[in-house]
């Protein structure tokens, strides 16, 4: 027993601190398609300081698009993502709404800087709308 107790101590010192600063968190990402019916968006999400490492893709609040959305499973092991999605259901949203979950690990400490490029957003008849594009992090809305 005194030497698993002799090991665990020597772990907790040598890998405690470290792991306690590393953190798995979200980035909400939104489009705000105004009155017009949103049926189609893509976007890029880059964390500029690359302290962010992407570890999952969620779908949104509105039925249209709780699938996950599309993407690049190779870039999504990096600190980008490129995702889209369109929907053919008759009840599309309108306004601002949550199109998509990031799940995003953080190691030791750092705080990523994330830029939210909106290419594209479309209504049913494939019609371009302007739209706005946003992002919310755990604790933090942007």
């Amino acid at each position: 027993m005194k030497g698993f107790l002799s090991i665990a101590v020597a772990l907790f010192l040598f890998a405690g601190p470290a792991a306690a600063e590393d953190r798995f968190t979200f980035v909400d990402v939104y489009v705000d398609s105004g009155e017009r019916p949103l049926a189609a968006y893509q976007f890029e999400l880059v964390d500029e300081t690359r302290a962010a490492k992407i570890v999952g893709i969620e779908g949104g609040d509105h039925a249209a698009f709780q699938r996950p959305p599309y993407y690049d499973k190779a870039a999504m092991k990096g600190d980008r993502v490129i995702l889209a999605d369109f929907s053919t259901a008759k009840d599309l949203p309108r306004g601002r709404t949550r199109v998509a979950r990031v799940m995003v690990h953080l190691s030791g400490g750092a705080t990523p800087r994330y830029r939210l490029t909106l290419t594209t957003a479309a209504t049913a008849g494939g019609d371009r709308i302007p739209a706005a594009v946003s992002i919310q992090t755990e604790g933090d809305a942007r």
